[in-house]
């Protein structure tokens, strides 16, 4: 079963043991019937333990959480940095235009047919997402060795995206030189 972070635990809130969750998607409506959820620690091939809800309230902005069994914010700090993962069809749903970070992960990064590099990560930048794309050994980057690029998820660089065939396509190449 494939899993997606769909929050992370920021923080401890009040005295009675909330904590303060930051939704990845920017929403909140697909976690506020949850009775339960599964935290991870250390990322991917973390630790996954499961935890009762007795209540979530809040918004977007500040989506609260409390978990049977924590009941002081010293209890609650515990849970900070924690990953809220669901199953994929419990995940936020997409819009147009909208990717899972995983799904992008899993990516080839194509220039005019050619293969340029694997999509390895992204993250949020000032202006909006970046891709971390760690480039194929090329002597027209002046070295067989990986090296990784950032590349600004625009339509600018950035054109046709095609998840079924796990390909990105890189308008123009001297964006990563």
């Amino acid at each position: 079963m494939e899993l997606l972070v769909t929050g992370i635990i920021r923080s401890s809130h009040g005295v009675n043991g909330f904590v303060k969750v930051e939704s990845t998607s920017g929403e909140v409506d697909h976690l506020m019937d949850l009775k339960g959820i599964d935290l991870r620690s250390g990322g991917i091939n973390g630790t996954i333990k499961h935890f009762d809800i007795e209540r979530i309230e809040g918004s977007a902005s500040c989506l609260l959480m409390k978990f049977k069994g924590i009941e002081t914010p010293e209890q609650a700090k515990t849970l900070a940095g924690l990953e809220l993962i669901v199953p994929r069809d419990m995940a936020c749903p997409l819009e147009d235009g909208e990717y899972y970070v995983n799904d992008l992960c899993q990516c080839v990064l194509m220039y005019k047919g050619t293969l340029v590099g694997t999509i390895t990560g992204v993250m949020e930048g000032g202006a909006g997402d970046l891709l971390e794309v760690t480039l194929s050994e090329s002597e027209e980057f002046g070295d067989s060795k990986l090296t990784t690029r950032i590349l600004p998820l625009r339509k600018e660089f950035v054109g046709k995206i095609d998840i079924k065939a796990k390909t990105v396509e890189l308008m123009h190449r001297w964006i990563l030189e």
